[in-house]
């Protein structure tokens, strides 16, 4: 019987409980409800389905790629400046197809990841799969998330980079991302959370049936490659296609309340009216951050910051 019913009893259906001490129950069982609501849209905007944390997700993020040279030889200059300017994560490719390791550059991999978390930074590992040799892939990508520095730092989380066209036949690509992404999630340690970089499904028309449904039962987070830039132009249109962009990759996964990072870019393209549009429209997602760090301006960096 709920509390309507018992309100409705006499004292002898009630065990003799007077209304005036059921009314004080009731208002003392509805704060406890709201309470519990709101710790409940906490937990879920900090914690994955599966229980793992997306606090390296949260906040203002860049990216730094293998093919980055200038970064990869200072790698203790960059984390600096990402202190300095209030950054919280930092994107680090550990490799893709074209390499033979899982860990393209081990040393610059190590500094970063000792650097970043000295200054307080959480370093989030990414791989980029073609999928033509799925095995080889999954090989790399846990060699990759399972890299440990000299002095034992590792990364906070991992993602997938799945955009590569290199399978031509979208049966076939499909199937092997996700085959690619439940594999990798199964081999990995079940508290590090695994994102999905992915299409932009508003403005991407190369990949038609991007699986955000079936990648969101092995991934705590999709990354949409919202590179506005290339888009659109001005900032009530970049504002617009971010927030439309955000809602259709929450569509395409079946799922309103999946856990979103949207990655704007390019930096060197964008203005600072069309970043502070892309972040406005982004504003209560998990985290968001620029592509690239080597094309990032000091006040885009602070911006970016800022608005996190």
């Amino acid at each position: 019987m709920g509390l309507a019913n018992l309100a409705d009893a006499g004292p002898s259906r009630n065990h003799g409980w007077p209304m005036r001490r059921l009314t004080p129950l009731i208002v003392a069982v509805a704060a406890l409800t709201i309470v519990f609501t709101l710790l409940v849209v906490f937990v879920a905007a900090t914690y994955a389905s599966g229980g793992r944390s997306l606090a390296p997700f949260r906040g203002a993020g860049t990216w730094v790629s293998i093919y980055d040279t200038a970064a990869l030889r200072h790698p203790e200059a960059v984390v600096e400046r990402l202190r300095a300017h209030g950054i919280h994560t930092l994107f680090l490719e550990t490799s893709n197809d074209r390499q033979r390791s899982g860990v393209a550059h081990p040393v610059a991999t190590a500094r970063f990841l000792n650097a970043a978390h000295r200054a307080g930074i959480d370093v989030v590992g990414w791989y980029l799969p073609s999928f033509v040799s799925p095995r080889a892939d999954i090989r790399r990508s846990l060699q990759g998330a399972r890299f440990r520095s000299p002095e034992g730092e590792g990364f906070d989380a991992f993602a997938l980079d799945i955009e590569s066209t290199k399978v031509r036949s979208l049966r076939a690509r499909t199937a092997r991302a996700v085959a690619v992404a439940r594999a990798v999630r199964v081999a990995l340690p079940r508290k590090l959370a695994l994102g999905a970089i992915t299409i932009d499904p508003v403005g991407a028309t190369y990949w038609r049936g991007y699986p955000f449904r079936t990648l969101a039962r092995s991934v705590d987070i999709f990354l949409p490659m919202e590179y506005f830039t290339a888009r659109t132009r001005g900032a009530r249109r970049v504002a617009a296609y971010t927030a439309a962009d955000i809602r259709l990759v929450r569509s395409l996964a079946g799922d309103s309340r999946f856990p979103v990072h949207p990655i704007g870019g390019e930096a060197r393209r964008a203005s600072l009216a069309e970043l502070r549009a892309f972040l406005h429209a982004s504003r209560n997602e998990v985290g968001v951050s620029l592509w690239e760090y080597g094309e990032t301006s000091g006040r885009q960096l602070k911006t970016l910051a800022a608005a996190r």
